[in-house]
């Protein structure tokens, strides 16, 4: 069971993303996995994207089946510069130990070449 009074809170700049995705970090195995609280992005320019908190399995090279944990609402997001995105849950908020956690842009659009993802997460389910 997770502890919702030990949150975590990790920040990345993503960079550019068109149609890929990039590793975020890696869950060490034997830990328990975590649990995904919330997530959001910022970027420094306005457009069109479809950004998505993803599990990429434990090779961290290809997004694991069912692997969309979190993702802009409504397919696509129109970001304002400067303005947090909310991400909502997609599938499901848990990503076991031994996976890497990544970030995509499902072919959409482009990210900022300054794009800022923020995760909050507790510690198992």
């Amino acid at each position: 069971m997770s502890s919702y009074a030990d949150v975590n809170i990790v920040s990345n700049n993503i960079g550019a993303l068109s149609n890929d995705f990039r590793p975020l970090f890696k869950i060490p195995a034997g830990f328990g996995g975590i649990t995904v609280l919330e997530a959001q992005y910022i970027t420094e320019t306005a457009g069109t994207s479809r950004v998505q908190i993803v599990d990429l399995g434990t090779a961290g090279t290809a997004v694991a089946a069912g692997g969309t944990i979190f993702e802009a609402t409504a397919g696509s997001s129109v970001a304002a510069a400067g303005v947090p995105n909310l991400l909502a849950e997609a599938d499901t908020a848990f990503i076991a130990d031994g996976h890497w956690v990544g970030v995509k842009e499902a072919n959409v659009g482009t990210t900022g070449a300054i794009t800022i993802v923020t995760l909050s997460y507790v510690c198992g389910k």
